[in-house]
């Protein structure tokens, strides 16, 4: 029988630990007790948000927001990296805002980083630089690395649950089911570390899924529906009690909730979906990226900007949502060179009229 968790080297610290765990393609209704009994097991001792948000169904601005507190319009990364996205440089990411302290970051795919900017400020910076590997080669990277003799951030993404979908199950449904599974079970080692350091934990998703909801399924790139812009989160640490938090959050509050501070919920979320295809948004244009949706959400209902099409409700939406999408600026163009890194992932972006 090996040794128990604390009594592995990782595992002690006198100093203060504070960990991002990123589960790539996540649905909220995917965290349960059956599917990820590790994250649900932290939950219950921790707090669970029911009503977390994504800005957008792409990996590489949903975790800019997470790094920088932002929006894709603010942070400047408005789609993935091989689309020539980046953050701005005057934007200033998560391990910029510990001095001091070591800073690790363990990706499993391409649009998690290096290129785009999500790498910038880490002391140590370890992803593909193509294409997507196992979660475990980036949890185990990450528990060789985690230091004992200092503060520590810590930031750690598996990609699992992004298609295609692996595993036995009959249908893409149960497929994708099994790799939230695998998620939950890869991730348990570093989790189990982690706790045992009584680190400062939050364990998110960067977007959801449209698995049989949709005209176009088992997508999410074209979506605004609440399977992909709604994700998980939970958050576990020193002082902070087991509670259930039915108030509105987004990824733009991860930077503060790991700084184990309350979070102000909102009644107003602003989203976007990652492309158009009229195949799946009926009217939009032009193919692409320029048009793509703009939604403002709330528990009543919501309003959708799309292009080609105008303006429309879904629901009763009490609140004038109007001004609110007027305040999102139109998408500018691309600062850096588009790479072919995107067919390597299996993203096929439509044609585009730009």
């Amino acid at each position: 029988m090996g040794p128990s968790v604390d009594e592995l080297p990782v595992a002690k610290s006198e100093h203060e630990t504070v960990a991002l765990i990123t589960i790539d393609t996540w649905r909220a209704d995917h965290l349960s007790k059956e599917l990820t009994p590790t994250i649900w097991a932290l939950s219950e001792s921790g707090e669970r948000y029911e009503n977390a948000w994504s800005p957008m169904g792409l990996t590489t601005p949903a975790h800019a927001s997470m790094l920088t507190g932002s929006m894709p319009w603010e942070h400047g990364s408005w789609a993935n990296n091989h689309h020539g996205y980046g953050v701005n440089q005057s934007v200033v990411l998560l391990p910029e805002r510990y001095e001091g302290w070591a800073t690790g970051a363990f990706v499993s795919a391409y649009p998690a980083g290096p290129e785009g900017g999500l790498d910038r400020g880490w002391e140590v910076f370890d992803g593909p630089q193509t294409g997507e590997r196992a979660g475990a080669v980036a949890v185990e990277r990450a528990l060789k690395w985690l230091p004992s003799d200092r503060p520590a951030l810590l930031w750690v993404h598996v990609y699992e649950p992004h298609g295609p979908y692996e595993g036995r199950g009959m249908s893409e449904r149960e497929r994708y089911a099994e790799e939230v599974q695998l998620a939950d079970k890869t991730l348990k080692p570093l989790i189990d570390v982690l706790r045992a350091r009584k680190a400062t934990i939050v364990v998110t998703s960067d977007h959801g899924e449209v698995l049989d909801e949709e005209r176009c399924s088992f997508q999410h790139e074209r979506s605004i529906s609440d399977h992909v812009l709604k994700v998980p989160m939970v958050r576990w640490g020193p002082g902070i009690e087991s509670s259930v938090i039915t108030g509105w959050v987004g990824l733009d509050d991860v930077p503060a909730l790991l700084k184990g501070g309350a979070i102000a919920a909102r009644e107003v979320w602003v989203g976007q979906s990652g492309m158009c295809e009229s195949d799946c948004a009926p009217g939009c244009a032009p193919a692409g990226l320029q048009g793509r949706d703009t939604v403002a959400i709330t528990s009543e209902g919501r309003l959708v900007d799309r292009p080609g099409k105008g303006r429309f409700s879904v629901g009763q939406p009490v609140t004038d949502l109007g001004p609110t999408l007027d305040a999102v600026p139109p998408m500018p163009e691309p600062f850096m060179d588009q790479t072919d890194h995107a067919r390597s992932l299996g993203y096929i972006d439509p044609p585009t009229d730009r």
